[in-house]
C-alpha cells in the first residue's frame, strides 16, 4: 500500500517539474533566440515480488514479478537545433544566425577563453567606446580586427571588436596614379596660337589625400607641317587655392600623323604613354602615367575651328583615380560576419569579422541566463570559425525569435495537468484504502 503512495508522490513531483519547464517555455515565447526545453521521464527502482524461474523436467518457465516505485525526471533537454522564425528590425547590427553556430561574447575584453560565453541573440549595438556589444547586458562581441579572414579550423586569437576608434574613424587618401586625354586638336584653332594657348585643367589627388589642380596650356608647335603641339604645365594649385612650385619638367610634346590625324608620339613614346613625376612643393602629386593615345588632330570642316581636347583623372577604365581623405559614414555586416566601414570619399573597407563557435554537442551547453550559454564538459570545446565554413550565414537587420511552439506547449500543459490529477488520485485512493484498514481494527 505504501508503494502506491510513494509512486503517486513521485508522479506529482515529476509532473510539477514538467509544468515548471512548460511555464518557463511559455514565459519566454517572445524572448530573442530562446530555445525551448522539454522534459524526459524514466521509471525508477523496481521491487521484485517473485523471481523468475527456468524450465525444468516437470515445470515451465515463470517470469519475474516486479512492482515499480514511480517515476523520475530523466532529462531536461534543450531544443537547440530548431531555429526560431525571422523577426525584421531594420537595425544594421541586429544579426540572425542561420546554422548551428553561436556568437562569442564575454563580459571581459581580455582574450582569455575561460571568460567567454556564447549566445544566439544577435541584438548588438555600439557602446560609448566604439565596441560592438550585446544590447541586453553589454557583453563584448568577439572576432578579429582588420581586413583578414578567420581561418578554417579557428586557429586565431580573438579580440573584442572596437569598430569605432582613431584607426577606423578616418581613412587616408590615395594619390592619383593615372590620367588620360581624349578629343581632337583642331590645327586651325586660334587659341593654340596665343602665348598661353588653350587652357586645360585636371584635378588630381596627392598622397596626402588633398586635391590639386593642374593647369595646362595647349599651344601650336610652330612647325611647318602643322602637326606638332606642346602641352605645358602652367601652374599647380592646392585645395586652398594657393600656388605651389614644381621643379620637374612636366611638359608634353605631341606629334600627329599628317595623313590620318592619329597620334604618332607623346614625348617620343609611340604608345602615347607619358610617365610624369613632380618635385618641390608638388612632390605630393604622382607619379602619374598619362595616356594620350585617344587623341587626334583634324581640322574642323564646319568652319568653327575649336579644339575639343580634355584631360581626365584616372585611366580609360576609370581606375587609379585616387581619392581624398575620408571620414566614416556608416557600418554594414555581410553574410559571413565581415564588417565594412563606409567613408565620405566613397571607399568601403573591411575593418573586422565576427567569429562564431560550434560544438560537438550543443545540447550539452549550460544555460546561464541573459540568453547566454556556457561551455561544459559534455558540450565539448568551442570550435572557432568563419560562419560560412559549415554552410551557415548571418542576416543583418533581423533577429531570431523564440522557437517555442505555443500549440505544443498548451497540449503538453493539458497532458501534464491530467497526469498530475491522476497521480493525486492514486494518493487519495491509497489513503482511502489505508483508512479502511484502520477501520478494521475498530
Amino acid at each position: 500500500m505504501m508503494r502506491s503512495l510513494w509512486s503517486g508522490v513521485a508522479g506529482l513531483t515529476t509532473h510539477q517539474l514538467e509544468m515548471d519547464v512548460i511555464g518557463n517555455n511559455i514565459a519566454n515565447v517572445n524572448t530573442t533566440a530562446y530555445k525551448s526545453q522539454a522534459t524526459g521521464f524514466a521509471d525508477v527502482l523496481y521491487q521484485t515480488v517473485k523471481n523468475g524461474t527456468g524450465s525444468g523436467d516437470t515445470t515451465a518457465t515463470t517470469n519475474v514479478s516486479q512492482v515499480g516505485l514511480g517515476t523520475k525526471v530523466a532529462s531536461i533537454y534543450t531544443n537547440i537545433s530548431k531555429s526560431g522564425s525571422m523577426q525584421t528590425t531594420g537595425n544594421a547590427f541586429d544579426l540572425m544566425i542561420t546554422g548551428d553556430s553561436f556568437f562569442v561574447v564575454s563580459s571581459d575584453a581580455s582574450t582569455n577563453p575561460a571568460m567567454r560565453n556564447f549566445t544566439r541573440d544577435g541584438a548588438f549595438t555600439i557602446d560609448a567606446d566604439g565596441n560592438l556589444v550585446t544590447q541586453n547586458n553589454g557583453f563584448y562581441v568577439f572576432g578579429i580586427m582588420g581586413d583578414g579572414n578567420i581561418p578554417r579550423g579557428g586557429n586565431v586569437n580573438l579580440t573584442n571588436l572596437r569598430l569605432i576608434s582613431d584607426a577606423t574613424k578616418t581613412i587616408g587618401g590615395t594619390a592619383t596614379s593615372a590620367s588620360y586625354f581624349s578629343g581632337n586638336i583642331d590645327s586651325l584653332d586660334k587659341d593654340l596660337e596665343t602665348e598661353d594657348g588653350k587652357t586645360l585643367r585636371i584635378e588630381v589627388f596627392g598622397r596626402d589625400g588633398e586635391i590639386y589642380t593642374l593647369k595646362y596650356g595647349l599651344t601650336d608647335g610652330q612647325d611647318e607641317a602643322d602637326n606638332t603641339f606642346k602641352l605645358s604645365l602652367k601652374s599647380i594649385q592646392n585645395s586652398n587655392g594657393d600656388l605651389i612650385t614644381n621643379t620637374t619638367n612636366a611638359n608634353v610634346d605631341l606629334v600627329y600623323s599628317k595623313n590620318n590625324g592619329r597620334l604618332v608620339s607623346a614625348n617620343g613614346a609611340t604608345n602615347g604613354m607619358v610617365h610624369m613625376e613632380f618635385g618641390g612643393q608638388a612632390s605630393m602629386i604622382g607619379p602619374i602615367d598619362i595616356d594620350f593615345s585617344n587623341t587626334s588632330n583634324y581640322a574642323s570642316i564646319n568652319g568653327k575651328h575649336s579644339s575639343s581636347f580634355y584631360g581626365y583623372r584616372g585611366d580609360t577604365q576609370g581606375l587609379n583615380q585616387g581619392y581624398a581623405n575620408g571620414t566614416m559614414t556608416g557600418l554594414s555586416v555581410t553574410d559571413n560576419g565581415s564588417i565594412f566601414a563606409k567613408y565620405s570619399n566613397g571607399q568601403t573597407v573591411k575593418i573586422a569579422q565576427i567569429a562564431v563557435a560550434e560544438f560537438n554537442n550543443a545540447m550539452g551547453l549550460e544555460m546561464i541566463g541573459d540568453n547566454l550559454y556556457a561551455q561544459s564538459l559534455n558540450s565539448g570545446e568551442a570550435m572557432i570559425m568563419d560562419i560560412t565554413y559549415d554552410g551557415g550565414y548571418m542576416t543583418a537587420g533581423v533577429l531570431e525569435s523564440s522557437n517555442v511552439d505555443l500549440a505544443k506547449e498548451f497540449t503538453d500543459m493539458i497532458t501534464t495537468q491530467r497526469g498530475f490529477q491522476a497521480n493525486s488520485r492514486v494518493i487519495t485512493t491509497s489513503d482511502e484504502m489505508l483508512q479502511i484498514l484502520h477501520g478494521l481494527k475498530r
